[in-house]
């Protein structure tokens, strides 16, 4: 049996979708399940019926699902979406920070980890991260022949209005009729954008409806334009998407290339631009963020004990009732637990909830995480000159990402890049 472990409810659906056509007994595990379909799922797991079990790193945390797959005997297990390891990246999952302990408890099975997106360093840590020593690397390539990069120049915010509507316009009218995304830097900026183009809008700060309901218009309904954050990212798949479009610097060559490249997966020809101000660059080194302190980290664990013993439940509690009492905002709060479960000293338990493990928390604990957060800075900084210096190359823009994610592959004869020179002719 194989073990798929998964960051999106929607991603698993897809895939367990795509399985069963195949032929391949497969059920999905998670917080969309009722509690008949679980206990369904589990007999056909205990039966030895299943070939295939897609769930989440909080479903296997929090459940006895474990022993059930240990008992029954788990041939692969295969970690999707694996950059999500990585702290310093741009889709980073607390939740998989607790695989290694779940893989040991499934007698450690051999492991596959897969990720489209990933340079040496993110493969660096994703190794250490997932415990995998000296694993087999498979490269496949990320040349995709059929995608134009451009990369145009904008002045002033006036200016990058008036090419965004230049460049969402087709034979001159703004009226779609073919599916466009538009990313933004900021849920502000997704709304504005929104609302002034009379598209689509999704990002975090959305009601969970609201979100579900534009996806599916977007992803079943009438051609149309996204505006969103990368919050509208993994599991994102639609095959006629003609045209990605980044009104801000992204924050790394991994997360453009992951945003950009869910455009033409049909083969055909597809445009991808990114409309490049230096002034960007601010709002980006805002987001890089700086360390933490070694006393906020200490601070936040103490506030989870003392929310446990006073407020919690089976030894967790909500993140809403720990802000109330705590020096430490929200935010802050939610990134030292982030930090403390790298090392197993607290784990998320799902819907905004934290379990303790450990009751004491040492200083050199804390030194070395503060320490592991001036790290993550920095290269996240290293990752925003990246793009700079991709923005503002004069070479093949294949070539430069070719470069950065350490793969080797003979250059098309006919690049569509925008260094390059060729030709694109857009299907309306």
């Amino acid at each position: 049996m194989t073990l798929v472990v998964s960051p999106l409810i929607s991603l698993a659906k897809d895939q367990a979708e795509h399985l069963r056509e195949a032929g391949q007994p497969t059920v999905v595990l998670n917080s969309t399940r009722t509690k008949k379909q679980i206990e369904s799922a589990r007999s056909k797991i205990a039966a030895g019926k299943v070939k295939f079990v897609l769930t989440t790193p909080e479903r296997l945390q929090k459940t006895d699902i474990c022993e059930l797959l240990a008992g029954v005997g788990v041939g692969l297990m295969v970690v999707d979406e694996a950059h999500c390891v990585s702290q310093w990246g741009h889709d980073f999952r607390p939740d998989y920070l607790c695989l290694p302990s779940i893989r040991e408890r499934l007698g450690n099975p051999p492991l596959a980890a897969l990720t489209a997106t990933a340079s040496e360093r993110t493969l660096d840590e994703v190794r250490c991260s997932l415990r995998m020593n000296d694993p087999t690397i498979v490269r496949t390539g990320i040349d995709r022949p059929n995608l134009r990069i451009e990369v145009v120049r904008c002045y002033s915010a006036e200016d990058k209005l008036k090419q965004l509507h230049r460049a969402l316009e087709i034979e001159g009218m703004l009226e779609r009729t073919e599916p466009a995304i538009v990313y933004c830097g900021t849920t502000k900026t997704a709304d504005q954008l929104a609302k002034s183009f009379g598209g689509l809008c999704y990002h975090g700060k959305m009601r969970k409806a609201d979100r579900a309901a534009t996806q599916e218009e977007f992803m079943n309904g009438r051609p149309s334009v996204m505006f969103a954050t990368n919050a509208f990212g993994l599991g994102i798949d639609k095959h006629d998407l003609r045209q990605v479009i980044h009104v801000e610097l992204p924050g790394s060559l991994e997360s453009y290339y992951q945003e950009m490249g869910r455009a033409g997966r049909d083969g055909k020809r597809s445009r991808c631009t990114l409309l490049y101000d230096p002034s960007d660059v601010d709002l980006r080194k805002m987001f890089a963020g700086g360390m933490m302190a070694a006393s906020k980290i200490m601070t936040a664990h103490h506030t989870l004990v003392r929310g446990v013993h006073e407020l919690g439940e089976d030894g967790e509690v909500a993140l809403s009732k720990l802000a109330p009492i705590s020096p430490l905002g929200r935010v802050t709060l939610k990134n030292c637990f982030q930090l403390l479960s790298s090392r197993g000293i607290v784990a998320p338990a799902g819907r905004g909830r934290w379990r303790l493990i450990a009751d004491e928390l040492e200083h050199r604990v804390a030194d070395r995480l503060e320490e592991a957060t001036r790290v993550r800075s920095e290269d996240r900084q290293v990752a925003l000159r990246e793009m700079v210096e991709f923005a503002e190359s004069s070479k093949c823009r294949w070539e430069l990402l070719r470069e950065h994610f350490g793969v080797s592959e003979t250059a098309s004869s006919d690049c569509l890049c925008d260094q390059c020179g060729a030709a694109v002719v857009a299907s309306a």
